[in-house]
């Protein structure tokens, strides 16, 4: 199973619109002509640790950032109902690459901050992953020339 932030945010998509209807998810806030309500992921930073069996822990720390009209009026109000619907729904939720099967992903380190930018609910993914194994090089070649008369 392959992770990009692509294929993440495609999952959280899906998993979220029961939660939060009508919020389109971007992966990238730069995107032209975006109205609000969006809601878009950022990976804030990763770090990986080698385990036993070839095995490699990596933490990747991401924010999840919902915005709304900055005009509203009960704005803080919107925010704090979003920020307990995501806490509710976000301990766990399912991803997929679409190659394979769905895998639950546990979200840690969960907490949201709210300012003037927008809600910031940020968590951190632990996945355990392999490197993988370079194919062996070849280290020598035998070349048998014979010209044909």
């Amino acid at each position: 199973m392959n992770f990009t932030i692509t294929t993440l945010a495609r999952s959280l998509a899906e998993y979220l619109d029961p939660f939060l209807p009508g919020v389109q998810m971007l992966e990238d806030p730069a995107q032209q002509g975006v109205e609000p309500p969006c809601m878009f992921i950022q990976q804030r930073g990763s770090d990986i640790k080698p385990y036993p069996g070839g095995r490699w822990l990596r933490t990747i720390r991401l924010d999840l950032t919902y915005l709304l009209d900055y005009n509203l009026t009960d704005l803080r109000q919107q925010y704090n109902k979003a920020a307990e619907a995501l806490d509710f729904c976000m301990e766990t939720f399912p991803y997929s690459d679409g190659t394979e099967a769905e895998k639950l992903l546990h979200a840690y380190e969960r907490s949201t901050d709210i300012d003037d930018d927008g809600l910031h609910y940020k968590f951190e993914l632990r996945v355990f992953v392999e490197k993988p194994v370079d194919a062996v090089k070849m280290q020598t070649q035998t070349v048998n020339q014979k010209v044909d008369q």
